[in-house]
């Protein structure tokens, strides 16, 4: 494979599954560093110990790193990881150094750049952005179900910054792994889309358990859902635990992710010391059974360039064709098909006086229990969610959705965020974790194609009044990403 082949998603689709790196982390431990080599030389002081902070290195101690990525050239990668997980300002707030996570990051890529290109073959580097320290789903105080430790915006700038640094460095592709908030992913892709429209992205997920969940209790096919508005290049499992626990998973995404798998799990399961035991011939052995399953694997915690120079080669996964329905999300996913849409009114305050006159006392949880027990009994897969109104829309609006997020028997739904303002449904969208159907838009307005591509940059598909007009307004749509099942005319919503 000649070396001056662009990364793009049609490389993962080639005959030959591609091979990522291993560990970062456990590699740097075999080092046995001090909290010197993390801290000298920093151009700022921490405010904490920094030992284990592995973004550092790339400043104080880039032998080390650059060693490591060699390893994994010398192993047999094609792609290899760059040391940033945590390089962005979010992360290193906790230090005091989110004023040089920028040159963490930069640094991360240059020092994986230089390494992929020392080899004699073709190696891409992958710039690392991990989940952060903060989820914007998960209560962070059950005293105050709808607090929230940051925003949106404030996480989207934060990848945003990590991300451009990474690409000025000279990174091939963006992989956003270890995920375990499909909102903290989305803020992930907005920020990336931010910092270079269209630039490859991956996203990898950990699940908790055998059960497919992630940590916020949502399903990886309601995951998936929800950041499909972004082209991915790859979705797939990383670190969670070994290859034995992943595979029946990635055989169940096989069946139907429309876009290139990815697979890099653990050294096995943690040890009651928290080390990783699984050899590398086990571990080549059980990845062995996903040849033809995947189109990238590699390794996470506990693996060594010896796991990776050990896995046998495997043949690509043939990719299956999206499906053309309306799909959307919340814990759950749902395929609504392409014909009416059975919507519930329990949360519409123009439509549900009981709703109304709760949320006009701001009696917002009892409001959510009321929501609850009428979607329990009108079994509908979508709820719609107008809050137009009641004062300061956008605020009521972003603090109930949050609680909807509190509630597995709400947030299992998938939400219609509805509202004739635009910055309602922008609210809504920034805190919704799965994919929404936000709206209604009116194709009459000047401003209709702008809005529409704003709404689908935060993941949602569009919900359009109805009109004569409905191929112009397709083709509209389509110019700015919008795929045709992902567009429904208000008239095509029936009350539960």
């Amino acid at each position: 494979m000649g070396k001056d082949i662009v990364f793009s998603p049609d490389i993962l689709r080639q005959e030959r599954a591609l091979r990522l790196d291993g560990a970062m982390g456990t590699q740097i431990q075999r080092f046995n560093l001090t909290e010197a080599d993390f801290r000298q030389g920093l151009p700022v002081l921490p405010t904490r110990d920094v030992k284990g902070n592995n973004e550092c290195l790339n400043l104080t101690r880039p032998d080390v790193i650059s060693s490591i990525h060699r390893s994994y050239v010398e192993a047999g990668a094609d792609i290899i990881e760059t040391n940033s997980f945590g390089a962005n300002t979010m992360v290193q707030r906790d230090y005091g150094l989110s004023s040089i996570a920028r040159d963490m990051a930069f640094a991360a890529a240059r020092l994986a750049r230089e390494a992929a290109d020392s080899a004699s073959r073709k190696v891409w580097v992958a710039g690392s952005i991990g989940p952060g320290s903060k989820s914007l789903s998960l209560v962070a105080d059950f005293t105050r179900p709808e607090w929230r430790p940051c925003s949106f915006d404030e996480v989207a700038a934060s990848y945003a910054g990590q991300a451009r640094a990474l690409i000025e460095g000279g990174v091939d592709v963006i992989i956003i792994e270890t995920c375990f908030d499909a909102l903290n992913a989305k803020a992930a892709l907005y920020g990336v889309q931010e910092a270079r429209p269209g630039f490859p992205v991956i996203v990898s997920v950990s699940v908790s358990g055998s059960s497919g969940r992630v940590l916020t209790g949502q399903s990886l096919e309601a995951f998936f859902t929800a950041v499909s508005h972004s082209p991915l290049s790859a979705f797939g499992l990383n670190c969670s635990m070994g290859v034995e626990g992943l595979i029946p998973l990635v055989r169940s995404l096989g069946a139907w992710c429309p876009v290139p798998l990815v697979c890099y799990p653990n050294a096995g399961l943690p040890n009651a010391s928290g080390g990783y035991d699984e050899s590398p011939d086990a571990m080549s052995c059980q990845m062995a059974e996903l040849d033809g399953e995947v189109n990238l694997y590699g390794g996470c915690c506990g693996t060594s360039p010896d796991h990776i120079h050990a896995l046998p080669a495997l043949r690509s996964r043939v990719v299956p064709d999206c499906d053309k329905s309306l799909v959307l999300s919340g814990l759950e996913m749902w395929n609504l098909g392409n014909g009416s849409i059975s919507v519930s009114t329990a949360s519409h305050v123009g439509k549900s006086a009981g709703f109304a006159g709760m949320m006009e006392r701001g009696e917002y949880e009892e409001a959510l229990y009321a929501v609850s027990d009428q979607l329990a009994t009108d079994g509908a897969k979508l709820l719609d969610v107008n809050l137009d109104g009641l004062p300061d829309t956008p605020a009521a609006m972003e603090r109930f959705i949050r609680l909807i997020q509190s509630d597995p028997s709400v947030s299992s739904a998938a939400l219609l965020i509805d509202s004739s303002d635009m910055d309602t449904l922008i609210q809504g969208l920034k805190n919704a974790q799965g994919k929404s159907l936000a709206g209604p838009q009116d194709p009459r307005d000047a401003g209709f194609v702008g809005k529409a591509s704003t709404l689908r940059r935060l993941g949602a598909a569009l919900l359009v009044k109805a009109c004569d007009d409905r191929p112009r307004v397709l083709q509209e749509l389509a110019s700015v990403g919008v795929p045709p099942q992902d567009i429904v005319f208000e008239d095509m919503l029936r009350p539960s």
